[in-house]
């Protein structure tokens, strides 16, 4: 964090005169260090949200104080306002100046927020694809469709939209498909439902899609302009086009979306080359705000972390349907926005193929990534009234986005949770999806829709099975959803704690469900089968009791009772306890107080930790011998400037000769606990250390830590 510094004659956060050559002549090295790390972005221009309270002649004289202009305000109504908490400018910076200087000086101005770079940003990589001979109406492998219930099959539903209805065709898997006419047997959609399509715009006269078009009742227009600030949407690329067909269209050619009937708000705030920026794409989620859109669809992105952005997301009302990303990377190991913004009502969807696999291209995630839709070779609208074949995590999301709609069409009042547990927990489960998003599963429009009738039931028979030192083995039978001849419930969640776990309220001595920890969740079987589980718990010096909770969630997001259990774990041998004197030395840490935890190690123990920093605490001499497993555990802290500034636990096996990296902390996390495997180092002595390292700008509050043990198995 950027401390905030009091400018010359500054007196209170409010309007003053800024002595511009010494605050650039202060912060010069800070802006010269992070000005190569700046992502693509509009240079000369700077976006700024000041601390509440600041009308817009304080605004005006905020810019002026740096020799720049206020060159555009965007203005929030209504929960967006309340949630943000006042307006976003964007400056015109004066000539000379550069974003990176503006934004070092501005970050320590006691009136701001924040200042951050206007980012460019676009449509991931999309490729068009050749139409296939199933597509251009040949006879590709047909299969037989499972009855799966009630269809409301359109006899001229084209054949080239397997992501509706999966045939075989094509040499398609029978069934890899959302389930669309099943779901349409339930409901098609309405004209009640908007949906922002967030892209290129729309091409709102074909006639595919203009009978389902969004009309302003302010001034019959039919959508959003970002780039030009009209109400003239008209999509001069075709991306959006394609995104809106997939959506919402009307049957035209054979051609249906995932909602027959919709309102599809068409927001411009790419160009015709694919291109936008940050502060139109967050007019654009302001405008659909703003005029009711319940749901946004997102098939873009690019840029890194940008809090204006992310609080745009947060602070709008509508669930917001994004991409994924096309780089087939981990966003979990390196995120990709806005997808990968940690927010409640954001839905990040990666693409499949026709027969359940992972398109090659797809990002995905084991906790940044919700679900798969179909993303390859997805027919659909195009500008001038024509259709094209195209693959991407672009195309992927309007499945999702239609599903989303088809939703409130059905449950007209749905929170955002009870949207986002349907289509989450609806899934069609992938077993090539485990570990690649939250839910292993590919998207399941029938099953989204399905109404419900009350709570899983409770599972049986939960008890441990096996304990040993760090690891405990669970067993339990399933039970069903809807009844007790229902199916199977959704979802699994296991959680422990070393105090009891109440079923209900929690009384003197325990701790409520969710303030236990997460031992991860599971899909369950059909009722009755009987259910294993193994949970990892903390390595510990002396024999410990930890307790277990259990329950199961349905597709809307409803739990069953919680179930509990415990068990005596065995002390595992314990190589090195660092809350014993002498454990660690340092000459630039230290320890201090923490509210709450007692006394934690930190690299910064007067504030926040300096630029161009190596700093590092070292343990005592550990031996290892006699041991199995050893892992490194501990509770920390962290607030770093994310990618640059980075602690390292590193292990030396030579006296401090050399160091190995075994894991890295950079970015921000509350307190949680850490572990790091040091089994190949099992039998030796080390040395462990915590090391900081920061280049020469953005500091802040650092890295801390507490409870160091290393244990293992005997």
């Amino acid at each position: 964090m950027i401390q905030n510094v009091r400018f010359p004659g500054a007196t209170a956060p409010q309007a003053r005169r800024v002595d511009l050559p010494q605050v650039l002549s202060a912060t010069a090295a800070e802006a010269q260090s992070l000005a190569p790390k700046l992502a693509d972005h509009v240079e000369g221009e700077v976006l700024v949200k000041l601390k509440p309270g600041m009308n817009f002649t304080g605004q005006s004289d905020f810019a002026s104080d740096y020799g720049g202009e206020v060159a555009e305000r965007i203005k929030m109504s209504g929960t967006m306002l309340q949630n943000f908490n006042g307006d976003l400018m964007r400056i015109s910076l004066p000539e000379g100046m550069t974003t990176a200087e503006a934004i070092v000086a501005m970050s320590k101005d006691g009136r701001v927020e924040y200042a951050v770079t206007n980012d460019r940003i676009g449509i991931p990589d999309t490729k068009e694809v050749p139409l296939t001979p199933a597509q251009l109406g040949q006879t590709g492998q047909q299969g037989n469709q499972p009855n799966e219930g009630p269809q409301n099959l359109p006899k001229d539903l084209s054949p080239k939209l397997w992501g509706l209805h999966n045939t075989g065709q094509d040499g398609g898997k029978v069934d890899s498909d959302i389930d669309a006419p099943e779901a349409w047997a339930i409901t098609t959609g309405n004209r009640n439902n908007i949906i922002a399509v967030i892209d290129t715009g729309g091409d709102y006269n074909h006639k595919t899609l203009a009978s389902n078009v969004w009309t302003n009742p302010e001034d019959g227009s039919h959508g959003f302009n970002a780039i030009t600030g009209s109400n003239d949407p008209m999509d001069d690329h075709y991306h959006g086009t394609h995104c809106w067909g997939t959506i919402a269209g009307n049957g035209t050619d054979g051609v249906y979306g995932v909602n027959h009937q919709a309102s599809v708000m068409p927001i411009k705030f790419l160009s015709n080359s694919g291109g936008g920026t940050l502060a139109d794409a967050i007019k654009g989620i302001v405008f659909a705000t703003d005029h009711g859109a319940r749901l946004t669809s997102n098939s873009w992105g690019g840029g890194p972390f940008n809090q204006a952005l992310k609080d745009a997301f947060a602070s709008s009302p509508a669930l917001h349907l994004i991409a994924a990303g096309n780089d087939g990377k981990d966003n979990d190991a390196s995120p990709t926005y806005p997808g990968s913004y940690d927010l409640g009502n954001i839905v990040a969807v990666a693409a499949s193929d026709r027969n359940d696999r992972l398109a090659s291209f797809s990002n995905y995630g084991k906790t940044s990534v919700d679900l798969s839709g179909p993303g390859v070779a997805i027919y659909s609208t195009v500008t001038g009234g024509k259709y094209k074949n195209l693959d991407g995590t672009s195309m992927a999301t309007p499945h999702v986005s239609g599903v989303a709609g088809l939703i409130v069409a059905q449950y007209p009042g749905i929170s955002n949770e009870e949207i986002k547990a349907r289509l989450l927990n609806a899934v069609d489960d992938v077993p090539g999806f485990h570990g690649k998003m939250v839910t292993g599963g590919r998207l399941n429009a029938a099953k989204a829709l399905a109404p419900d009738f009350g709570a899983p039931g409770t599972p049986g028979e939960f008890g441990v099975s096996e304990a040993k030192a760090g690891r405990v083995k669970l067993g339990w039978v399933a039970s069903g959803d809807d009844g007790a001849e229902g199916g199977a419930a959704a979802r699994y969640e296991i959680r422990y704690s070393d105090r009891p776990i109440a079923v209900g309220e929690p009384g003197e001595g325990e701790i409520s469900f969710d303030q236990a920890t997460s031992a991860g969740t599971g899909r369950p079987g059909a009722p009755g089968t009987q259910e294993a589980a193994t949970v990892d718990v903390p390595l510990s010096g002396s024999e410990k009791t930890y307790y277990f909770a259990l329950r199961s969630t349905d597709k809307v997001g409803k739990a069953s009772e919680v179930v509990t259990a415990s068990a005596v774990v065995p002390a595992a041998q314990l190589a090195f306890d660092g809350n014993a004197e002498g454990s660690f030395s340092s000459l630039t840490w230290a320890q201090v107080e923490e509210p709450g935890r007692g006394k934690v190690w930190t690299d910064s123990p007067n504030g926040d930790y300096a630029n161009n920093s190596d700093t590092a605490v070292t343990s005592r001499s550990v031996s290892l011998e006699g041991l199995s497993g050893s892992k490194l555990i501990f509770d920390a802290k962290y607030a770093t400037e994310n990618k640059y500034d980075t602690v390292k636990a590193e292990v030396s096996s030579d006296g401090g000769k050399t160091w190995s990296a075994e894991a890295s902390y950079s970015g921000s996390s509350d307190w949680k606990q850490q572990a790091v495997d040091l089994s190949k180092y099992d039998g030796k002595n080390i040395q462990f250390r915590f090391r900081l390292t920061s280049d020469g700008s953005v500091s802040g509050d650092g890295f801390s830590f507490a409870n160091a043990v290393i244990a293992g198995g005997n």
